[in-house]
């Protein structure tokens, strides 16, 4: 089975996305240790300058352990407390112990009441098996109260090098009966254990907090995202509509349980929720999409109306939104004033792509070719974008059934950027659509030629050889790379499948295609078991099969072409 991932612009924009991003229910993951701050250097401090310049390099390049030999270097030739910090939490990062401890004396020395030295030494005594000496440090943070301390804390326990000392420190810091901190350390504890995966742990916090706190939207929010990450969804709504009663303005638990109800299959319910608090960019573009899923043009339009009412200035964001909604709403004329409207940044060139669908599904073909040979003509900077504007072109002749001017499209494309991949997959997969089966391969195999790892390239030539020639064998060692390096990928499976049936080993191929349709119900895929089942001469069985196919994709072109060719 062909697996070639194109770019499609017919669709709408991802409107649709923006919910995730709006409202994923929130996770609040323990943050990365904050760089330090560059340290000042003068100008004569020559060996310290090349130290750290000689441990960045390092460090970009992956080599952990070399960085932090230069940066402790730096910091034994300087006396800014900002480079002792950063050469022993580079050196803890690198497992480098002798170096952290040199590193901390060092710091210890210049800035002996930095809160992070302690952070360090409780790290230090972790990875030494000292869990007691940990845990008075890790206390000692706690004790602090602040939120950057908690953060600290869950740094050490997800950073150490023995994730089941992690695991008993962090028991003995929650079996205490005075826990610093309250309902905010228990829940930045829980955190920690679900990243630890510890699930009973972390839900045993999480009830200990709404304990402490019956009131706690954020507590109740974070019990409820655990019920969720557990499989109990009830359990998780049930917890969702409790935070949003005890804070119904706020934004975040709002957006949190329109994600959830989203995720359940309720999109009409999610934007609903939403309607509830102060709307600005990040509410309404959830709502949006929401709105999107539910396919509610009303609810669409209304959302529309309330965005272009938001006070100005109207970032490209906003403005782009709005182009979407009313493609969404099929008002193109509106749509193309707004994409119109898309300043130059990161935004324009999308809208600018979009304006060249709007153009064509208004009929005005002419007008949508002659906009994407203006963007070309007026300088395209980056090979991603230029190719794009060709892999538009040629899907805009595909759409009115002519395939030879797409050809000329993905051509023209390749001339100016050679061995563009998308342009050579979309070229492959058009030429085996017009049975230009030896120009399609020969697409193919300089994809498998410019990179011999990808698993799709090498599926695609494998699968075309066996499918449409009778090169099996040279068919056979593709697609067996492709299936090493993607071992669960069904299209790939099917491709062996398909492959095994080809060289005649039935039971082989039944094997794989079985597996292949357990994991991707598909109809081609369904095409194919049908066949070897036939072969096999289980007749039941092969209709049974294609019949599952058709409640996948009843017009499927390979499916309807099996079943009229075998079951007459």
């Amino acid at each position: 089975m062909i697996q070639i991932k194109v770019v499609r612009w017919f669709v709408p924009m991802a409107v649709l996305a923006l919910a995730a991003c709006a409202g994923a229910p929130a996770r609040a993951p323990v943050e990365p240790a904050p760089e330090a701050a560059e340290a000042p250097l003068r100008s004569d401090d020559k060996d310290v300058t090349a130290a750290l310049m000689a441990g960045e390099f390092a460090w970009q390049d992956g080599r952990a352990a070399s960085a932090a030999r230069h940066f402790g270097r730096a910091a034994a030739a300087s006396d800014d407390p900002a480079i002792a910090e950063h050469a022993t939490r580079v050196a803890i990062v690198a497992r480098e112990w002798d170096l952290a401890r040199q590193g901390l004396a060092r710091w210890r020395a210049l800035a002996p009441d930095a809160v992070g030295i302690v952070q360090a030494e409780a790290g230090l005594a972790l990875a030494d098996g000292d869990t007691e000496g940990a845990l008075a440090r890790l206390r000692t943070l706690l004790a602090r109260g602040d939120a950057d301390a908690r953060r600290m804390v869950g740094q050490v326990l997800l950073g150490g090098s023995d994730p089941v000392r992690a695991v008993a420190a962090l028991e003995s810091l929650a079996a205490a009966p005075d826990l610093p901190g309250g309902v905010d350390t228990l829940l930045a504890l829980s955190q920690v254990a679900q990243q630890l995966r510890q699930p009973e742990l972390a839900a045993r916090l999480a009830a200990s907090a709404v304990k402490a706190a019956p009131e706690s939207a954020q507590a109740i929010l974070w019990q409820g995202h655990l019920a969720l990450r557990g499989g109990d969804r009830a359990a998780a709504r049930a917890a969702f509509e409790r935070a949003v009663a005890l804070a119904p303005k706020d934004k975040s638990t709002r957006l949190t349980y329109a994600a959830l109800l989203n995720e359940l299959g309720e999109p009409g319910p999610a934007a609903d929720t939403l309607a509830a608090i102060d709307a600005d960019d990040e509410v309404l573009a959830a709502r949006a999409a929401y709105a999107a899923r539910a396919d509610d043009p009303a609810l669409l339009a209304k959302v529309a109306a309330e965005i272009e009412a938001l006070p100005p200035p109207r970032p490209a964001e906003r403005v782009e939104l709005l182009g979407q909604l009313a493609e969404l709403g099929e008002r193109r004329d509106d749509a193309l004033r707004w994409y119109r409207a898309v300043p130059r940044g990161e935004r324009w060139f999308d809208a600018q792509l979009r304006i060249a669908v709007l153009l064509d599904a208004k009929g005005e073909r002419d007008a949508a070719l002659a906009h994407l040979e203006g963007l070309r003509s007026a300088g395209i900077d980056d090979d991603a974008n230029l190719a794009s504007t060709f892999l538009l072109e040629a899907e805009l002749h595909e759409r009115h059934e002519q395939p030879e001017r797409a050809i000329d499209a993905y051509g023209r494309g390749l001339k100016v950027l050679p061995d563009e991949r998308r342009l050579l997959y979309a070229r492959a997969l058009q030429f085996e659509a017009l049975d230009r089966v030896e120009e399609c391969i020969a697409d193919l195999r300089r994809l498998v030629e410019l990179d011999p790892q990808d698993a799709d390239a090498l599926n695609a030539l494998g699968y075309t050889l066996t499918d449409r020639t009778d090169r099996h064998a040279e068919a056979l060692e593709l697609i067996t790379k492709a299936l090493a390096a993607k071992p669960d990928e069904p299209a790939i499976i099917d491709s062996m499948g398909w492959v095994q049936y080809r060289l005649g080993n039935l039971d082989e191929a039944l094997k794989h295609l079985r597996r292949a349709f357990e994991l991707q119900p598909d109809a081609e895929i369904a095409a194919h078991l049908g066949e070897v089942l036939w072969a096999k001469g289980d007749r039941d069985g092969a209709r049974a099969a294609w019949a599952k196919g058709r409640e996948v994709e009843a017009d499927n072109a390979t499916l309807v072409e099996t079943e009229r060719r075998l079951d007459r």
